[in-house]
Order: C-alpha cells, then sequence, then structure tokens
C-alpha cells in the first residue's frame, strides 16, 4: 500500500489512554535531533511523567546541521544551544534531562554502513540498551521517516530491543509529509503492510507538549537571524504534529 494511505490507516487506529498504550513500566524514547522527543512523543512523556512512571530520553545527534550558513551559530554554538532547549523542553514535560549521544548530526550510524561506522553503531546501540535499563519499552522514529538520522535511529532501537529484550514502538514525525504535502511534498512509497497500532490521547497533555516544543526556539522561531535558509519547523508542520493524540505503531517498515 502507499505510504500516504498507510498513514490515514494509521490516524484512525484506536485512540487509547496511556495504561492501554504501555500497561506497565516505563519507556525510552529515542530522538534523532533535539526536538523530535517533543514533536512525536511530548504528549506520552507528560502523561508517564504525570503518572509517576519512569521516562527517559536519548538525543541521538547534536543538531548542529539546522543552520549551516550562519555567522553567529556555528557548529559548536548551535550543539550547546540546542543542548539547553532540549533540556527546557524535558523540564516543560516533567522529565529528567535527555541523555545526548552527540552523535554529527545527518550521520547517525546504520549497521550497513562502511566499516568506519560498524563502531559507532554498536556503541549507539550499548548505550540506548544501557539507558533502557529498568523500563519496558523504546520508542524511536518509524523507518518511513524520510530523514536518513530517523532511519539510523530505528535501526539503532531495532537491534537494541533485539538484544534486551524489550518492547519497540515507532513513531512518525517527518512520515507525515506523505500524508500531508504542505508538510514538504515527497514522492511517494510503497509499504509492505497496513499499519498496526494505536493513537494514544494527548489532550490532557497538549499544554506541556506545546511548552517543550516551543522550548526549541532555534527550530520554530527565526532565532538565527543570519541564515535565512536554516531549517525552521513551518506552520504546517506544527498543525499536524501538535494534535491531541500521537501514533505508536507495532511494526513498521
Amino acid at each position: 500500500m502507499r505510504a500516504g494511505d498507510f498513514l490515514r490507516e494509521a490516524e484512525a487506529l484506536p485512540l487509547v489512554p496511556l495504561n492501554t498504550l504501555v500497561p506497565e513500566g516505563g519507556v525510552l524514547v529515542l530522538a534523532p535531533h533535539p526536538d523530535d522527543e517533543s514533536l512525536g512523543c511530548g504528549g506520552l512523556l507528560a502523561a508517564l511523567a504525570a503518572a509517576g512512571r519512569p521516562a527517559r530520553v536519548v538525543v541521538m545527534s547534536d543538531g548542529a546541521g539546522s543552520h549551516p550558513n550562519s555567522r553567529t551559530h556555528p557548529a559548536p554554538v548551535l550543539r550547546e544551544l540546542r543542548r539547553r532547549e532540549a533540556v527546557e523542553a524535558m523540564r516543560a514535560l516533567g522529565v529528567p534531562p535527555p541523555i545526548f549521544l552527540n552523535l554529527p548530526d545527518g550521520d547517525v550510524p546504520r549497521a550497513e554502513t562502511p566499516s568506519g561506522n560498524a563502531v559507532a553503531f554498536e556503541n549507539a546501540v550499548e548505550a540506548v540498551i544501557g539507558a533502557a535499563i529498568g523500563l519496558g519499552t523504546i520508542a524511536a522514529t518509524i523507518d518511513l521517516d524520510p530523514h536518513k538520522d530517523h532511519e539510523a535511529t530505528w535501526a539503532i532501537a531495532k537491534e537494541a530491543s533485539r538484544r534486551a529484550g524489550l518492547r519497540l514502538l515507532g513513531y512518525p514525525v517527518w512520515s507525515w509529509r506523505h500524508l500531508y504535502p504542505a508538510m514538504a511534498p515527497i514522492a511517494p512509497v510503497e509499504v509492505p503492510a497496513p499499519p498496526r497500532g494505536m493513537r494514544l490521547d494527548v489532550s490532557a497533555q497538549m499544554a506541556a507538549k506545546r511548552r517543550a516544543v516551543m522550548a526549541h526556539r532555534s527550530q520554530v522561531t527565526r532565532l538565527i537571524e543570519d541564515d535565512p535558509f536554516g531549517f525552521i519547523l513551518s506552520p504546517a508542520v506544527l498543525s499536524v504534529l501538535m494534535r491531541p493524540f500521537e501514533v505508536y505503531l507495532e511494526e513498521v517498515a
């Protein structure tokens, strides 16, 4: 089936409360970049915190590639800014500060990449397993997200969950481009099967999620003024990602 149809069906998955999606234990959220955790899982993280259940976040890349032409925010400055934003976002959601793996933005390793990245992939898997101790579930961006760091994060999550015997959930961020071209058009792709999973009702967590997303000021405003072509989350993107539900898939591409 086409990816757009896959996501349209995902929007119709059962709408459930936290205890149905995650009956017990806590969740480790893997974010390819600082802000993906808030955009894709902010409601889940806030719900876990409100319920007194453990929630942790691992940010895979340093996010330093979003404004490559800025003179005021070269990579080292932007890296530190995005770390501070992520810490503030987690405070808004009520969860501990993230664990930062500090992998290069645009180069989160895949197992099948050249041998120079094999060690980095193994190290990332082991770091995720360590961060997941005491938790029952890992949530990571699905392989349908059209960004190599998001795809790599899914590959790392799959391997870590397999080794540690943890449940794995996939969450879409940029996958929604297949259904909502206003986010940025993308060529259609085929996926092997209809979606299986649930939608989490995050209506009660929307205020906290909004505060977390807005904490990533370098990504949602023109804070960095000297790179007019730098990345920014458009209103079209935010309108899709800030709905009162979040999608979590049991099996993805």
